[in-house]
């Protein structure tokens, strides 16, 4: 429907109720990441021939420390000035799972690859290969559920296909950049890279690091981007930037330097069908490197 200077979004985020409970778009959404990253997950652990049980194990780490991450993240990020005031306040969950964080849900993630990289001894950046795109999928459809949920909105803007949401303005008719669209695109935009870049370093040839490397500088270059359409959070609009970008940065530079350095080793990214789960130099464990050492 067509207001005078917006299009209004005003649909229900309540698919129906039973009882007190609520389905909500959000939440199949949010679900369904989860669903299509752990079949990802799954697909990326199979090619080389690789246990299934540890992407398995490993989707655990992956969905708590997303979910974690991003819980925590919202309420030491977006609400600083509380976190310092009572740091204990991190814990409150009277509002149930509301306010999450991607760039924490970020954070989550990493620590939960490198916590089950010390446990199984498989690499780092090849855990990251294997499940960025289940990232990449996650990021999207949270995006497409915060539009659905008239949230995380864009600053007020007279261009022509600006979105009016009656539900987070109380009812005014405010045109605003739809930025919740703008980073689905962003989100789909890295994807189809990731399965370009996929496709052309071949599952058998490519660097170990290149995936991860790919989606950590796109994706957080494009959401360095997309703040300036995004409305203010955490931060006063007289900052230089806002608080996405700020923690955008981090994960952008990680990104550079993972690409560098994979295009300059080209190390395999993969672990050979007979040895699934091998530590970092296939068919050597720690010890016996150091036994090898000691034999010299």
């Amino acid at each position: 429907m067509e207001a005078a200077d917006c299009y209004v979004w005003d649909l229900n985020p309540i698919i129906f109720k039973l009882g007190s409970l609520q389905i909500r778009y959000y939440g199949l959404l949010f679900a369904s990441a989860f669903y299509l990253g752990y079949r990802t997950l799954l697909w990326q652990f199979g090619r080389p021939g690789m246990d299934l049980d540890l992407a398995r194990r490993y989707f655990l780490y992956i969905f708590f420390g997303a979910v974690l991450g991003s819980f925590f993240g919202h309420r030491i990020f977006y609400r600083w000035d509380v976190f310092v005031d009572n740091p204990l306040s991190v814990f409150d969950i009277r509002g149930g799972m509301k306010g999450l964080a991607s760039h924490g849900a970020t954070v989550g993630i990493l620590t939960g690859m490198f916590i089950f990289s010390r446990l199984t001894r498989i690499r780092f950046l090849e855990l990251g290969d294997r499940v960025i795109f289940g990232v990449a999928i996650g990021a999207t459809l949270v995006r497409v559920g915060n539009f659905f949920n008239s949230e995380i909105v864009g600053r007020q803007s007279d261009v022509a296909w600006a979105v009016c949401f009656p539900r987070f303005d109380r009812g005014a008719m405010i045109p605003r950049h739809p930025s919740q669209v703008y980073e689905t695109i962003l989100g789909l935009s890295v994807l189809a890279l990731l399965f370009i870049v996929d496709r052309l370093a071949g599952k058998d040839e490519r660097p170990m690091g290149l995936l991860f490397g790919t989606f950590m500088t796109t994706y957080f270059a494009g959401r360095f981007g997309v703040e300036y359409f995004k409305a203010y959070q955490a931060l006063p609009t007289s900052y230089p930037l806002t608080m996405g970008q700020w923690l955008s940065i981090p994960f952008f530079l990680l990104g550079v330097a993972v690409v560098i350095w994979s295009l300059k080793t080209r190390r395999p990214g993969h672990i050979p069908p007979s040895e699934p789960g091998a530590p970092a130099r296939p068919g050597k464990s720690r010890g016996s490197r150091k036994r090898s050492k000691k034999k010299r």
